[in-house]
C-alpha cells in the first residue's frame, strides 16, 4: 500500500514536473537562485513545523506506534518531494544554461529584439552575451547602447528612462516567474 502511494506520488510529481518543464522550454524562463532558496527555506520551515506539531501530538497521545510509523512516512514524503523539487529546478536551470550555448539563444534573442520598441534608452546584458546582441542589433540596423549586468543565465533587458518602460526578456526573470507559477499551482502537498 505504501509503494503504491509511493508509486502515485512519484507519478504525479513526474507529470507535473514535465508539465512546468514544458511549459518552461514554450516560454524560455528563469527565475533568480534567491527565489529557489527561499522556497526551499520555506519547505524547510513548512517540514519543521509539520514535524513540532507531530512530536507534541504524540506526546500527549503517548506515542502509539502507528503515529510513529506516520511521521517518518510523512517525514520521507516531505524530503522526497523537497529533492525532486531541487532536481526539478537545478535541471531546468541547467537546460537554460544549456540552451544560452546553442544557436537558439541566438534566434530567441532575435525575436525579443523585435519585440522591444528601441528609443534613447540602453541595453542590460550579460558581459559573453555583449558581442552577439551588438552582431544582432547592427543586424537589425538598431544602434543602441550596450550595458553589462548581472544577468545569471541569459536574455536582456531594455531600458527606457524617458518612457518609464523597462522589457525585461531575461531568462532569470522568466524561470523566477515560472518556478513561482509551479509554486502557486502545482497542489505538490504532502
Amino acid at each position: 500500500m505504501k509503494k503504491e502511494i509511493i508509486e502515485n506520488i512519484k507519478r504525479d510529481v513526474e507529470d507535473q514536473a514535465n508539465l512546468v518543464i514544458n511549459q518552461i522550454g514554450n516560454e524560455i524562463s528563469a527565475l533568480y537562485n534567491n527565489e529557489i532558496e527561499n522556497f526551499k527555506e520555506g519547505l524547510k520551515k513548512e517540514q519543521d513545523t509539520f514535524l513540532e506539531k507531530e512530536l507534541n501530538d504524540l506526546r500527549v497521545l503517548s506515542v502509539t506506534e502507528s503515529s510513529r510509523a506516520k511521521l517518518n512516512t510523512k517525514h520521507k514524503l516531505l524530503n522526497l518531494r523537497q529533492e525532486l523539487v531541487d532536481s526539478l529546478f537545478d535541471e531546468t536551470r541547467e537546460m537554460l544554461v544549456e540552451f544560452t550555448k546553442g544557436k537558439d539563444y541566438s534566434d530567441y534573442l532575435a525575436r525579443k529584439i523585435d519585440e522591444t520598441v528601441f528609443d534613447e534608452g540602453y541595453m542590460l546584458v550579460r558581459e559573453c552575451d555583449k558581442d552577439l546582441i551588438s552582431k544582432l542589433l547592427k543586424g537589425k540596423k538598431i544602434n543602441t547602447e550596450i550595458k553589462t549586468a548581472n544577468i545569471l543565465i541569459g536574455g536582456f533587458k531594455y531600458v527606457s528612462e524617458s518612457r518609464g518602460i523597462e522589457y525585461d526578456y531575461t531568462l532569470d526573470n522568466s524561470f523566477e516567474e515560472q518556478m513561482q507559477w509551479f509554486i502557486s499551482n502545482s497542489k505538490f502537498t504532502v
